[in-house]
């Protein structure tokens, strides 16, 4: 094979795969990169065969890109309904690789990440796609988790309060310049949050969008993945989150999601889906949407600061850039916990 890419150490994976498959000669392409998980597909005689997924480069533990969580959580989910990638093995062994990986079957389609992979999939075709993805979401919400082995996600208290806590602890421990909307808009959340004994409670997958689904050519969903933010709590936070990436600009979020006017359903429609095909009565999508576009500000305030304190000098951004949008995320939060 050519050189290897970054965080993938051909000689000792590759022994590993000869000693596990009996096959020696591969080849490895990089299907993502970043400071999210790495993730690599292994072609054998030109097609793809497998995909090992692992920490980002410098990782040093923690809670954060926990690979062989998120594995054994798509391990647990496979026939339970749920698409999931076939998992074949979780790997701890520092004489294999020194951080853990997940190691899976290729799964066959490709996730939504632009325009024109929205429209690879047939027009008369689309609709029907984005009601698959939220199928999806309905069989990851109708998951027994006791059955499946995933009880011990199970955390104290409320999702959302567990993560309004989160979060706001990280702006202030991080952030280098006041932030009165993220700080406004948390005390609005915490005020008017539904209360957890009224709302549907199961697996929530935790950033669910089109770029985390593997689809098929004719926009079946494949598989869903990245299921590193995998939580047990409320669902509905799920589905405000889908709903919100729909309204939210791209210029916050630096990703592309189809909107109604790409063929997409509206909103009202995806959530009267959800309804029909989950069996929850959906109540309060804005408070679910609002915690979302918060969510999102909390994170782009984490950017910043990174960038501003030279933490992200590989990335080719100005921080100044990289930091507006914060206050314009939580702004439109406000406006949806303020709607009549």
């Amino acid at each position: 094979m050519t050189q290897a890419p970054a965080g993938f150490d051909a000689h000792s994976i590759g022994r590993w795969i000869e000693q596990r498959f009996g096959i020696s000669d591969f080849g490895v392409e990089v299907m993502s990169v970043g400071r999210s998980n790495l993730t690599f597909t292994i072609t054998v005689d030109g097609s793809p065969r497998w995909v090992l997924r692992r920490p980002p480069l410098g990782h040093e533990g923690g809670s954060a890109h926990n690979v062989a969580r998120e594995g054994r959580i798509m391990a647990a989910l496979s026939g339970s309904g749920v698409p999931v990638p076939n998992v074949l093995e979780i790997v701890d062994d520092p004489e294999v690789l020194d951080v853990p990986f997940v190691f899976m079957d290729h799964c066959p389609g490709l996730p939504i990440h632009t325009p024109t992979d929205w429209e690879s999939i047939p027009a008369e075709n689309r609709r029907d796609c984005a009601f698959g993805m939220v199928d999806a979401l309905a069989a990851i919400h109708a998951v027994d988790v006791d059955a499946v082995g995933l009880s011990d996600l199970r955390r104290p208290g409320g999702l959302i309060e567990r993560q309004l806590r989160r979060w706001i602890g990280q702006v202030e421990q991080i952030s280098m310049r006041e932030t009165p909307m993220i700080h406004e808009v948390h005390d609005v959340l915490a005020q008017a949050m539904p209360d957890p004994a009224g709302s549907p409670v199961g697996i929530a997958h935790g950033d669910f969008k089109p770029n985390n689904m593997i689809f098929a050519p004719d926009g079946t969903v494949n598989a869903v993945v990245d299921w590193e933010l995998t939580a047990v709590g409320e669902v509905l936070t799920d589905l405000g989150y889908f709903i919100a990436m729909l309204t939210v600009p791209e210029e916050f979020t630096s990703i592309w999601v189809p909107r109604p006017e790409d063929g997409f359903p509206t909103s009202a429609e995806l959530i009267d889906r959800y309804q029909a095909v989950s069996g929850h009565e959906v109540h309060d999508v804005d408070y679910y949407s609002a915690f979302a576009m918060w969510k999102l500000a909390c994170i782009r305030e984490g950017v910043y600061t990174r960038l501003a304190t030279g933490k992200m000098g590989d990335l080719d951004l100005d921080p100044e850039a990289a930091g507006e949008g914060v206050e314009d995320l939580a702004r439109q939060a406000l406006e949806l916990l303020e709607k009549p």
